[in-house]
């Protein structure tokens, strides 16, 4: 059968199969985000096409090949004039909320975090889609090694009860500050410019615009060649080593384990000092990712604030999912159904209809099978959802006024009268049975 619509390319359906890993991790980041004192966030889909050009940098990848703009289909102009995109990332839409509800006044630092939806145009891959899922965290409003490092445990629980402890390497650097950037890119420029002609015509197109760059392509050969270059670290000023030394002696003390990369960085350009990656362990040339994040101490003066410190982190939910999936850890299936009702005959039917109408008015979730007649039929379908309790109801219980309660876990039954079943069913589920 040739259909007339599919799915957008890079963009896959998530299927009812599927849902639970998502709840899984869902669940999993927003437990522990809580328990790290982080609220939750709620940002636009699409922003100000300025948002991330002044902020994730107008020369990176993102933004110069991958962001999608929003048009109305008219010729009209809109009436703000403003130019809008699909969001690439959660930052800077985070630090521009930061700003414009005044948080800033709140105790510091504020801590968020977000998930959902983010958009890039990119070649469709595993792992690699055009609209993704991330889930983000940030903590705006102070500078300290104790933050960057309690940050770095939190994602390292995470990603531990995520059942991926073993999986990943957490590797960390720090690129410098705002006072030592400029150095670091002058000493860079006049080590890649006697290399230039061996770089891949991307990384020369960069050495001028943003040198730091070079250090984060993924080509083999631009690759060896940053392998020979001397290490940031050299290059940072006496305030960042300091800086950065403590952030490692704190995660000594959290036992938070990290490799240090002296060549990582990220591939936007608000990033400042701390940087680090979440590495995947099954790739031998640790060039796949599964999640980063990194100061970014002046995005907020070019919003219109004053300079700001801040630091976050942010993961793609569905190659996670798809790591999980390929490990084959066990994720938890809870039953969404309380009670499954299942009715023989017409009588049944009817009493089955008013049973429902009043479990669901009071916020029991109830199911029942349509279309099927039998009991082993309806008995099937309350195995297949999982349910905690189903009710029988034949012509003798139509007869007797009574139900017959089936524990669907321990496969035992009572039969109880209509008139006591809500206390019974009641005691049953808030015991947990």
């Amino acid at each position: 059968m040739k259909l007339n619509f599919q799915s957008p390319k890079g963009v896959p359906d998530i299927l009812p199969q599927d849902q639970k890993y998502w709840d899984f991790v869902s669940n999993i980041v927003q437990k522990r985000c809580q328990a790290f004192g982080f609220d939750k966030i709620g940002l636009p889909i699409f922003e100000d096409i300025g948002l991330f050009q002044k902020g994730t940098g107008i020369n990176s990848d993102i933004v110069q090949k991958e962001m999608y703009e929003v048009k109305r289909l008219s010729d009209e102009p809109d009436e703000d004039h403003i130019r809008y995109a699909l969001r690439p990332e959660f930052t800077p839409g985070i630090a521009r909320a930061y700003l414009e509800h005044g948080m800033q006044i709140r105790p510091q630092p504020v801590k968020l975090f977000a998930y959902g939806p983010v958009f890039r145009h990119d070649k469709p891959q595993k792992g690699r889609y055009r609209q993704f899922y991330q889930f983000n965290m940030e903590v705006l409003g102070a500078k300290d090694p104790l933050i960057d490092s309690l940050l770095l445990l939190l994602i390292w629980q995470i990603y531990a009860d995520l059942g991926l402890k073993n999986e990943i390497t957490l590797e960390i650097n720090n690129i410098g500050c705002k006072k030592c950037q400029p150095k670091i890119r002058k000493e860079l420029i006049s080590l890649l410019e006697p290399l230039e002609s061996k770089l891949c015509p991307t990384c020369q197109s960069r050495i001028y615009t943003n040198p730091l760059r070079v250090l984060d392509c993924k080509n083999k050969s631009c690759q060896s060649i940053v392998h020979t270059l001397p290490h940031l670290i050299d290059f940072i000023c006496a305030d960042c080593k300091k800086y950065f030394m403590n952030t490692l002696e704190y995660l000594d003390e959290l036992k938070v384990p990290y490799d240090l990369n002296p060549f990582l960085v990220r591939g936007i350009d608000y990033y400042t000092s701390t940087t680090f990656e979440v590495k995947d362990n099954a790739d031998p040339n640790k060039l796949t990712s599964l999640g980063g994040g990194g100061r970014y101490d002046n995005l907020l003066a070019l919003y219109g604030g004053h300079d700001i410190a801040a630091i976050g982190f942010a993961a793609g939910m569905d190659r996670i999912i798809e790591k999980i999936k390929t490990l084959e850890i066990k994720v938890p299936s809870e039953s969404k159904t309380d009670i499954f009702i299942i009715q023989i005959g017409a009588k049944a039917k009817k009493l089955a209809l008013n049973l429902i109408a009043d479990f669901t008015q009071k916020n029991y979730a109830v199911s029942c099978a349509v279309g099927k007649d039998t009991l082993s039929s309806q008995l099937k379908a309350a195995n297949k959802v999982k349910a905690k309790y189903a009710l029988i109801i034949g012509q003798r219980e139509i007869i007797d006024k009574t139900v017959i309660v089936k524990n669907m876990t321990e496969a035992t039954q009572d039969t109880i009268e209509l008139a006591e079943l809500e206390k019974y069913l009641n005691i049953k589920l808030n015991a947990g049975n």
